[in-house]
């Protein structure tokens, strides 16, 4: 069995396919072009990949729209 390809990514666009197929376009960064070419690796090759998606707890900056500073707040998937 071989290493899983671990990153961070956010979700960018889930469509649903003519054949009821869903799509799902995940982003990541430029610092995980490693994990980007294998990949591309597993399309060349049509490996069929078991993902496991994690919520990450991650810092929003609220910001009001007049400028002033807000606190910062921790958001997570699972409302915790």
């Amino acid at each position: 069995m071989s290493k899983p390809i671990r990153f961070c990514a956010q979700v960018s666009k889930v469509q649903t396919m003519s054949d009821m197929g869903l799509r799902v376009i995940l982003d990541f960064s430029e610092a995980d072009i490693m994990q980007a070419a294998m990949l591309m690796e597993c399309k060349k090759m049509g490996v069929i990949l078991d993902i496991e998606a994690t919520p990450r707890k991650m810092m929003i900056d609220d910001d009001s729209a007049d400028g002033k500073k807000g606190r910062h707040e921790i958001k997570s998937m699972r409302g915790s």
